[in-house]
């Protein structure tokens, strides 16, 4: 994405929501924006945007405000229609998620949304329930689009609101493949390296604390770190033994609700990375299989960095 429009949209999407007032309490501020409680989605203003970068953002064709609405049924025959799109390749969506370290944060996503995508079973919703207890999708789904693809490009990454991720993924099929860059494989190699060294009692959040510490990740955020760790786990690099990764397998979502696994009922850390632990840090082989492929450590600038 063009760097004028990125901070044009951040304008868009990321304006301030909350003040402080004089006694310290939260004031909500009026800066535009209006929710709609119909549809769950806001209408978003252009207030404190100049005439220049409202003109980037209408020439550009981004879709801020156009939202759709789909069913669970749309949803789940839009995964599976769009597993032929070629830009779709593990080996496409790999090299994405390791730019997503450094030189391209849009790439964190893709491979969740695929390795989803992929896994889905096609099913119709059964049920009269809001959400699907097969893939949690929900039976109406109203989505801005615009918001949901900014989110991405900033970063954002998680396995859940797989409605939303539809999106995402239809967006990056229209994109180039990147190449990872010196920088990304350097920080990706050293993110392997410390779960390798966890301590045999660590945990996701001890692991995030320890990763933050060591200011491995530039510019570090708790949520957009714990969806990278994400990646690992339903790959099966981050191994656990309470539900398999989506790399694997598919388990219906009203299965993993009743799962007991470790950890505070009130974590936001969820499964399977919740289920991770040092004792068991790495699978050498998951991980070899999949990025070695992308062959990185045969660049002379790679030298001494190895995913083996």
């Amino acid at each position: 994405m063009d760097k004028g429009l990125f901070n044009a949209l951040k304008k868009v999407y990321a304006k301030k929501v909350y003040r402080k007032d004089e006694h310290g309490y939260q004031q909500r501020i009026d800066n535009g924006d209006v929710f709609d409680v119909d549809t769950g989605t806001y209408f978003y203003s252009y207030q404190g945007l100049s005439a220049a970068e409202i003109a980037l953002i209408e020439q550009s064709g981004y879709p801020v405000n156009d939202r759709v609405n789909l069913s669970h049924d749309d949803v789940v025959l839009g995964y599976k229609a769009i597993l032929k799109q070629p830009n779709l390749s593990l080996e496409n969506l790999l090299a994405a998620y390791l730019c997503g370290f450094s030189s391209f944060p849009r790439g964190r996503q893709p491979i969740l949304s695929y390795l989803f995508a992929k896994a889905l079973p096609e099913h119709s919703m059964a049920t009269d329930s809001d959400i699907c207890p097969v893939c949690s999708i929900k039976r109406v789904n109203w989505i801005e689009q615009g918001q949901e693809i900014f989110s991405c490009y900033t970063g954002s990454v998680w396995n859940e609101r797989w409605a939303h991720n539809l999106i995402e993924l239809q967006e990056f099929c229209t994109l180039s493949p990147c190449k990872p860059s010196a920088e990304d494989v350097v920080i990706f190699s050293a993110l392997i390296e410390a779960i390798r060294q966890a301590p045999l009692d660590e945990t996701p959040g001890k692991l995030e604390q320890r990763v933050k510490k060591a200011k491995i990740i530039p510019k570090f955020n708790k949520y957009s770190f714990r969806g990278q760790l994400m990646v690992l786990a339903e790959l099966g690099i981050m191994p656990n033994s309470y539900v398999a990764p989506l790399y694997e397998a598919f388990t219906p979502f009203e299965a993993i609700c009743n799962i007991k696994y470790p950890g505070s009922i009130r974590s936001d850390i969820i499964l399977p990375l919740a289920g991770w632990c040092g004792e068991n840090p790495i699978d050498e082989q998951r991980l070899k299989q999949l990025f070695g492929v992308l062959r990185i450590s045969d660049h002379p600038q790679f030298r001494g960095l190895s995913i083996e």
